[in-house]
This record gives C-alpha cells, structure tokens and sequence, in this order.
C-alpha cells in the first residue's frame, strides 16, 4: 500500500452548480510536468482522480460517466480509465485509479453524459499523485 499522507492536489476540471451542464464536456488540456526539485521517478509516480459529481433529471435512460483520457501529442485522446457510470440522481463522490496504466504526457477528464434527454452534472475532478507534479496548459 503506498502512502498518500503529502499528497499533492490539483483541479483538473471544475463544472461549478451555477454551470451544470447537459452535454458531454471535455475538460481543459494539461500537459503533465515533474515538480522542481522532484527526485520521483515519473513513471513509479502513482496518480488518482477524485471526482464528485451531481447528477439530476434526465429522462429514458439518462447516464452520466467520468472518463480519465490521455494523450502523446494534446490532439488524439485515448481512454484511461473511467468511473462508474451513474444512472440515478443524486450525489456521487468516487476515486478513478489509474495506477495499473501508464499516464501519458497530456491529460483531461471528460464528462460522458447519455439518455433520450441527458441529465444536469455539476462536479469536479482532481489529480491527486505521491509525488510533487504541475500541470501546464501551455
């Protein structure tokens, strides 16, 4: 078991409550950086996404899905890892682990919203890592 005791914490999408959205949404493009200073091997670096989210209406199936998505170049996005895909209303906080798939340099999370009429999300995702990180949008 590794120790989270000093982690490190960085937003990587926020969908603030007066904001929710009805769409799929692609969060902000980051581009993975090593912290100065930092004596981790990148690649024995772990990184979890804690994710909240709150999901209401929708009608004839309505589904709501983190998806964690990486990418070598910033323009083709694979998928990572992904959360569990909600089908009720209410509010759901989850951690997405993506300790068993190599990180690639670029990141962002990305809100799959489904259903005859998609529901309203509002929520976040943060990076959270055992070792010093910045996150670049540049």
């Amino acid at each position: 078991m590794k120790c989270y005791a000093y982690q490190l914490v960085t937003h990587l999408l926020q969908i603030l409550a007066a904001a929710a959205v009805t769409v799929t949404t692609n969060g902000t493009v980051y581009r993975i950086l090593p912290g100065s200073g930092d004596d981790q091997n990148d690649d024995a670096q772990d990184f979890r996404f804690v994710t909240a989210m709150t999901f209401t209406g929708g009608a004839t199936s309505p589904t709501a899905q983190w998806v964690i998505q990486g990418s070598v170049d910033g323009a083709t996005w694979i998928d990572l890892a992904t959360g569990t895909s909600r089908i009720t209303a209410g509010t759901y906080l989850e951690v997405i682990d993506a300790s068993s798939v190599a990180l690639l340099p670029w990141v962002r999370a990305k809100l799959v919203l489904g259903g005859g009429t998609a529901p309203t999300v509002y929520g976040t995702v943060d990076v959270v890592a055992n070792g010093p990180f910045q996150l670049s949008s540049t």
